[in-house]
């Protein structure tokens, strides 16, 4: 800011010194486009005004006849910018710009008048008018001639302004700078060198206009001169002379040459007429022609040339400018005279036979040859087949030599026809020729031939293993022992099958067998090679490719992909009864996967209401009117289609169509007009098939009821006996446990195991932690607790044995693999858990073999026999090869090892690699399909649909349609899931009569894949839309979903639900539990009583060993277990010793007495 004042502060001047009265004017100057907020003076110092006083005595700023620009602060006295000025736009069009300001004070009133002059600066660069300036000059123009051209503007003044004008550079043009009266600058074009449009038609030059600003701004034009023709070229001859030849007895019309003239000019000045000049003779006029306008120079007479030998000619070529220009050139013709003497061929030497082995450059024949002709037709040449191994060399005027120019080979060619032609070069050419006979003798050099290089074998699926595919004979030329073959069979791995696994080659015959049986869904072709050896020294071999394609069966039927409909359901399609005849009703398709050729479908009605109603066509499946429907025919109609294919025998597939007509209104006013009365049929299928579904549902929900209600009043019976738990034995010791009581110096003991000291045995009642120990105790039978009971006191260890089979995590693996995996990619780890110790617990994996299609699982997948890891041996294709089941197997290294299985379920994921394909409707690659409905088609009317189909997986083919393209988007909808298109309202007068509809199928897969197909739908004018055309066109709709049908299906929806509901309810009650003890035992034992006081935390005791048969102590809960059935009004002493405490004198432990009671049931 500082600087932009010191800027201002030195523009400043002063007309006159600042006094009291108000007449006196201060100047200041400044430039334009300052920055808002910079200050121009400092008033209050300039008008000598004290600046504490400006706002007491209301200062203002007043501009005169202009926008304000300027302001004061009041609180300095500063005149500052209050928005950037433009002087281009305060000041247009003048030299210099002032603003003119007044400052009034009151207290007293004082008035100052101040003048501001805003100064130009360089910020505008030239322009001019147009920014391409064209002229049009002749070429013809002479130089030194002024052209004027349009003048640059700036808006800047004085030395900011136009000062000068630039030219780019130019060898034909220069520009002169003109000062007008003004003072501004203009320029004109000046001609320095003459024009020449054949050399430069057009002209490209830059006209640049410089300011004198500093620095200095330019602005340019493009200057663009077009050359205009005049005739200043003569045509002129590609030749000047011309020297030509032609055979006597040339036919009439005959082409000699054809002249060329050019001329450089344009337009008319460049058009040619050509002619002959007057030193032509007027027998060259007539024995040849010249054609004005091309040029050409024909035969016209006779040839003979025994007459004349030669013609000369002059021919004037004239352009057609306004002073015609001409140019000539001279032509002479030589007549040549024909050829008719044969020429003539000796054979002077020739040898044979000859060794197949003779030597490069052998002679072999001496031939000569003469010819009675002079010049070219005296002069001959002699030749042989082209094919031939020997080759000519002249050894003297006329004389010539055979000799051998490659090797000879007897086995390919045993002998030579030679035949030596002479040809003279007359025109046309004579000849003579002689044919001579040359045998070779044989060597060994031949390696085996078979008859094809490549043999294709079709083999009929499910073939017998052993059968005789085809023999395989090679041939060899040679002779003896060198032609004797031994056949093989070139190795090559498929899936690590090996050919010679698949076939045999007979090795002296060359015959080949199948192996095995093949099937053509699983293989269908093969290729490899076979080998004949011959058995020469060193032998030679040869191979040849064999293709065996496994040819198909009939082995699959049609399958009905159009109409949709569920296995073994009906199609039901509904039509206008005012359908006219051959309208599309619906269309048939059918698929067989099976080879081309029986999978050819035709189709045939198996079934129809009225054969003289329907057509069908046997190889599109469309099925359409033969005629309008009468008030006589039934308003449904069965039709059965069979699809049949071209197997032997043939199969096939049905469908049923169940086809309803409806009444519309054209129809009802038609049939008011014939007076015949119409059915309908008010209890329709629909409402008859909605009332069954509901009185089946309802029936359903009350069994449903009334059996939850009998399985819940029912009582549980008592169970007569407890069921055992199962226990194993551990150890047996008759001598000290046969007859006493085991007392542990812990109640955990009894959670672990169970005393039958009737039979001496300690049985574990659930699993023992290995490596254990447990401190146990022996008192004699039939003593009590007291200080002379005497106990024997074991240390029991527990020894591990191979007693647990590997487990896995899971009992089923679900693997799934994306295709084209690359081998050995690791699919999972398998790992399995024993908890036995050492060796016991070393496990080892296997694959349990499983073929499929004589393939090894090994041969698919492999397993890491120490970790679990599976991996794949090949890459996988879904289309192909979609899933694997088989078994893993893992085994211990026990005595005797145990082992486990589990079942893994390879899933090949698919990728979406595969197209929709339009099924229907159908046509030729890239064609329109073409339809054709009546116009009076209704509301609601279907007129095509659109079926797609994907083999990828069910994700990924799933298919929308969309309409990419259609004539009138108000006509017609399409279902986007099953590509139904239909109409969604009546036609009109004003639709047009071809409609044009494509649609894309699209799939599901990322990224998606697409088909279309494109629809011409053509509209017929019936005679009941040409009846109606004088009516009103009001849109009919008839509601097939009345309400009947809306009440059942509320209904049946209702019903439906209630039965849900209760079925859920019944299965929740039923499977309820009881709640189970959280100390619950391992076996399932009843709960008798429980004393939380005294059994809470004591170790339970009995007086009589065979309690423990009878009752389990679960101490820590304090409850008492059932264990087996009691006695009915049995009674048992117990007692409770406090838990910690061993069976001293001094225990103390509570007596109870356990009774049991008899239940009434």
């Amino acid at each position: 800011m500082q600087a932009c004042i010191r800027y201002v502060l030195v523009l400043v001047t002063f007309s006159s010194s600042i006094r009291n009265a108000s007449p006196s004017v201060t100047h200041y100057s400044i430039p334009e486009e300052l920055k808002e907020g910079s200050v121009v003076a400092n008033l209050a110092t300039d008008l000598s005004l004290d600046v504490k006083t400006l706002n007491q005595r209301k200062m203002r700023l007043d501009i005169i006849a202009n926008k304000k620009y300027l302001d004061v602060n009041k609180e300095t006295g500063e005149l500052y910018i209050v928005e950037k000025m433009d002087r281009e736009n305060i000041c247009p069009a003048k030299s210099s710009c002032y603003l003119r300001l007044e400052i009034t004070l009151e207290n007293p009133v004082r008035i100052f008048n101040i003048e501001v002059e805003i100064l130009d600066i360089n910020d505008n660069a030239p322009q001019f008018r147009r920014n391409i300036i064209h002229l049009d000059i002749s070429e013809a123009t002479q130089k030194g001639e002024r052209f004027s051209l349009s003048n640059a503007v700036d808006p800047d003044v004085g030395t900011n302004s136009v000062k000068s004008y630039h030219l780019s550079d130019s060898d034909i043009f220069s520009i002169e700078v003109q000062t007008g009266r003004e003072g501004s600058k203009f320029t004109e074009l000046i001609l320095k060198t003459a024009l020449d449009r054949e050399q430069h038609s057009v002209h490209n030059l830059i006209l640049t206009a410089v300011d004198g600003g500093k620095p200095a701004r330019s602005g340019t034009a493009s200057v663009i001169v077009r050359v205009l023709d005049t005739n200043d070229n003569a045509p002129t001859f590609d030749k000047i002379n011309y020297s030509l030849h032609i055979m006597e007895n040339s036919p009439i019309g005959s082409l000699v040459v054809r002249l060329n003239a050019t001329d450089l000019d344009e337009g008319s000045n460049s058009d040619i007429t050509y002619s002959y000049s007057l030193y032509t003779s007027e027998k060259t006029q007539d024995t040849f022609k010249l054609n004005p306008s091309t040029g050409e120079i024909t035969v016209k007479g006779m040839l003979n040339y025994e007459d004349f030998k030669m013609y000369d000619m002059e021919v004037i070529a004239t352009d057609k400018g306004a002073s015609a220009l001409s140019g000539q050139c001279s032509v002479k013709i030589v007549v040549e005279d024909m050829n008719d003497n044969h020429p003539e061929i000796s054979i002077k030497s020739f040898q044979s036979p000859v060794n197949e082995n003779i030597e490069l450059d052998t002679v072999i024949a001496v031939v000569s040859v003469k010819d009675e002709d002079s010049g070219n037709n005296g002069v001959v040449d002699l030749h042989i087949p082209d094919n031939m191994p020997f080759k000519l060399r002249e050894s003297s005027d006329n004389y010539y030599e055979l000799v051998v120019s490659e090797p000879l080979d007897r086995e390919k060619v045993p002998e030579y026809d030679i035949t030596f032609t002479v040809t003279d070069r007359g025109s046309p050419p004579l000849s003579d020729n002689e044919t001579m006979t040359l045998e070779l003798l044989d060597v060994n050099d031949n390696v085996p031939q078979f008859p094809q290089s490549f043999y294709t074998i079709r083999v009929m699926e499910n073939n017998a293993p052993g059968a005789l595919l085809s023999s395989l004979t090679a041939f060899d030329p040679d002779l003896h022992e060198n032609q004797y073959l031994v056949y093989f069979i070139l190795e090559r791995e498929i899936v690590n099958t090996s050919m010679s696994m698949l076939f045999s080659i007979n090795p002296e015959n060359g015959n080949l067998y199948a192996l095995k049986t093949f099937d053509y869904e699983i293989e269908n072709e093969f290729l490899f090679h076979i080998e004949a050896r011959d058995s020469g020294s060193p032998p030679l071999s040869s191979n040849v490719t064999v293709r065996i394609i496994i040819v198909d069966q009939n082995d699959n039927a049609p399958v009905i992909v159009s109409p949709w409909r569920a296995q073994g359901s009906v199609v039901e399609e509904t039509i206008p009864r005012s359908t006219d005849k051959g309208s599309l009703v619906a269309k048939v398709i059918a698929l067989d996967t099976d080879s081309v050729h029986n999978s050819r479908i035709t189709y045939q009605f198996l079934q129809v209401t009225d054969a003289t109603l329907f057509s069908l066509d046997q190889y599109n499946g469309e099925i359409r009117t033969m005629r309008m429907f009468s008030y006589r025919d039934p308003r449904h109609q069965r039709l059965v289609v069979v699809a049949k294919d071209n197997g032997d025998p043939a199969l096939s597939a049905t469908v049923t169509i169940k086809l309803s007509t409806l009444e519309t209104a054209v129809n009802k006013a038609f049939s008011d007009m014939t007076e015949v009365p119409l059915e309908y049929d008010i209890f329709s299928d629909l409402n008859l098939y909605l009332v069954i579904g509901l009185g089946s549902v309802s029936f359903l929900l009350l069994i449903t009821i009334l059996v939850t209600i009998v399985i819940k009043c029912q009582k549980p019976k008592p169970s007569k006996a407890a069921p055992p738990c199962r226990n194993s034995v551990l150890s047996e010791r008759n001598s000290t446990l046969a007859d006493s009581t085991l007392v542990s110096n812990d109640a955990y003991w009894y959670s672990m195991f169970l005393a039958e000291t009737r039979k001496g045995k300690m049985v574990v009642r659930q699993p023992v932690p290995k490596g254990s120990r447990y401190i146990v105790s022996s008192i004699p039978r039939g003593t009590g607790l007291t200080d002379t009971s005497d106990s024997a006191a074991s240390t029991l260890q527990l020894l591990d044995v191979n007693d647990n089979v590997p487990q896995f995590p899971q009992s089923f693996y679900t693997i799934r693999v994306m295709e084209n995996n690359a081998p050995g990619a690791l699919l999972s780890s398998l790992t399995a858990f024993d908890p036995d110790l050492h060796e016991n617990q070393y496990l080892v994996y296997f694959i349990l073999e499983r073929e499929i299609v004589n393939t090894s699982m090994s041969m698919l997948f492999s397993i890491n026999p120490e970790n679990g890891n599976l991996y794949a041996l090949k890459t996988f294709d879904y289309e192909i090869e979609n899933e694997f089941l088989f078994h893993i197997e893992a085994r211990d290294s026990g005595s005797p090892p145990l082992s486990s299985n589990v079942t893994v379920h390879i899933i090949i994921v698919d990728q979406n690699d595969n197209a929709p394909v339009i099924v229907s409707p159908w046509r030729a690659q890239g064609s329109v399909v073409e339809e054709t409905i009546p116009r009076s088609t209704d509301k609601g009317s279907l007129v095509a649909k659109v079926i797609a189909l994907d083999t990828d997986s069910v994700h990924n083919s799933r298919i929308t349609y969309q309409f990419l393209q259609v004539t009138d988007a108000t006509l017609f909808s399409l279902d986007q899931y099953n590509g139904e298109i239909r109409t969604m309202r009546m036609f009109s007068y004003r639709d047009p009569r071809h409609q044009r509809l494509v649609v894309v199928a699209k799939d599901n897969g990322d990224p998606a894949l697409s088909a279309t197909v494109t629809i011409k739908l053509s509209t017929l004018e019936t005679a009941v839309n040409k009846a109606f055309s004088d009516m009103t066109e009001v849109p009919l709709e008839y509601d097939i979903f009345s309400d009947l049908n809306l009440y059942l299906v509320i209904g049946l929806g209702s019903v439906s639900f209630l039965l849900l509901i209760t079925i859920l309810v019944t299965i929740v009650i039923k499977c309820q539990k009881p709640k189970p003890s959280k100390a619950a035992p391992p076996c399932r034992n009843s709960v008798l009583s429980e004393r939380n006081s005294t059994l809470a935390d004591s170790t339970l005791v009995s007086n009589d060993a065979y309690w423990y048969s009878m009752f389990l102590a679960e101490t820590r809960k304090g409850k008492m277990v059932v264990r087996q059935p009691v006695p009915k009004g049995s009674r048992y002493i117990v007692s409770s010793i406090p838990r910690g405490t061993g069976l001293t004198d001094t225990s103390d432990s509570a007596a109870s007495t356990l009774q049991v009671w008899r239940k009434r049931h």
